[in-house]
C-alpha cells in the first residue's frame, strides 16, 4: 500500500514538472494567452539630463517568436501610447495583444515616434539636413527584450536615440570679440545627411552624398550642437572667424547610435582650435 501511495506522489509530481516545463520551456501544451505588458524608459544622450516621457507619446511596437526566420518581417505593428512613467496602452483597441497560445519565447522590437510610414516599411527615414529635419528625426528604438515567455510581469525596453550627438564648447582667447563669436557659424562637412535605419537590423544604410550640418548654438555662442546619422566618416570642422572661413580636420570617425561626443572649441587670432574631450556611453540593459 505504501509502495502505491509512493508511486502516484511520484506520478503527480512528474505531471506537475511536465506541465510546467510545457508552460515555461516552449512546451505544446496550450495556455491561456495572456495580455502583454510593456514599461518603456529613455535612455537620454547625456547620462545627467535625464528624459522622460510627458505622457502622450506613441510607440510601434513588434513582438514575434523568437529565432523564427521571417518572423519579424510577417508580424505585425501595434500602435501604444504611453503615460508619463512609461506605461503603454494600445492605440486602436481596448486590450493589449496576446502572447502565443503555444509559451513560445517572443522577441520584441519597439520604435517611437509612431508612424504608419515606418510600421509598414519597417525602416525609419532619417535626415539631417537641417535643425528642424534632424529634430523630426531623431527617433528612439529599443531591441534590447528578447527571449521573453509569457508573464504577468512588465516587459521592459530601454528606448535608445538612433542618432548620436555632437557638442561644441566654445571658448576664446583674449582679444576676441563677441562680434567674431557670434559670427562664428560652426557647422560639420563631409558625412552623410540622409539614410535608412532598418528596424529589423538596427543598422542605418546612409546615403553616399556628403554635405555640411549646421549647428545649433546658445545665445552666449558658448555650446553648439547638432545631430548626426551613425555612420564613420572623415570629419572637417568649419567655422567663420573675422570674416574668413576655416576648417579643421577631425579624421575618420565612428558615430555611433544613442552615443553624445564631446568636443571643446577654443577660438583664436586668426582661426580655431578643436579637440575631442568625450565620448559618453551607455549601457543597454538586456533585462534576460
Amino acid at each position: 500500500m505504501r509502495k502505491l501511495i509512493h508511486i502516484l506522489i511520484v506520478m503527480a509530481l512528474s505531471s506537475v514538472m511536465v506541465s510546467c516545463e510545457d508552460i515555461y520551456e516552449g512546451g505544446e501544451e496550450r495556455h491561456t494567452p495572456l495580455p502583454v505588458q510593456l514599461k518603456a524608459t529613455i535612455q537620454p544622450y547625456d547620462r545627467d539630463l535625464p528624459e522622460n516621457w510627458n505622457g502622450g507619446e506613441e510607440l510601434g511596437m513588434f513582438m514575434f517568436a523568437s529565432g523564427e526566420e521571417n518572423a519579424f518581417s510577417s508580424s505585425a505593428c501595434v500602435r501604444l501610447r504611453t503615460d508619463e512613467k512609461g506605461d503603454v496602452q494600445p492605440v486602436d483597441s481596448e486590450t493589449m495583444p496576446l502572447y502565443p497560445e503555444l509559451a513560445t519565447k517572443v522577441d520584441f522590437i519597439c520604435f517611437s515616434p509612431y508612424s504608419s510610414e515606418a510600421a509598414s516599411s519597417r525602416t525609419l527615414s532619417l535626415d539631417v539636413s537641417t535643425p528642424e529635419k534632424a529634430a523630426a528625426s531623431d527617433y528612439l528604438y529599443s531591441d534590447n527584450a528578447r527571449n521573453k515567455y509569457p508573464s504577468l510581469s512588465p516587459v521592459k525596453v530601454q528606448m535608445k536615440h538612433v542618432m548620436c550627438m555632437v557638442q561644441f564648447f566654445i571658448t576664446a582667447d583674449a582679444g576676441i570679440s563677441d562680434d567674431v563669436l557670434k559670427a562664428l557659424n560652426p557647422c560639420i562637412e563631409e558625412v552623410p545627411s540622409k539614410g535608412e535605419f532598418s528596424l529589423a537590423e538596427g543598422k542605418l544604410t546612409s546615403s553616399a552624398v556628403e554635405s555640411h550640418i549646421a549647428m545649433k548654438t546658445d545665445a552666449g555662442m558658448t555650446r553648439a550642437e547638432c545631430l548626426l546619422l551613425p555612420a564613420s566618416s572623415a570629419v572637417t570642422v568649419r567655422c567663420d572667424v573675422a570674416g574668413a572661413s576655416l576648417r579643421r580636420k577631425l579624421g575618420n570617425m565612428s558615430f555611433e547610435s544613442g552615443k553624445l561626443y564631446k568636443f571643446d572649441l577654443n577660438v583664436t587670432e586668426p582661426g580655431f582650435e578643436i579637440t575631442l574631450r568625450e565620448i559618453e556611453d551607455w549601457n543597454v540593459e538586456t533585462f534576460d
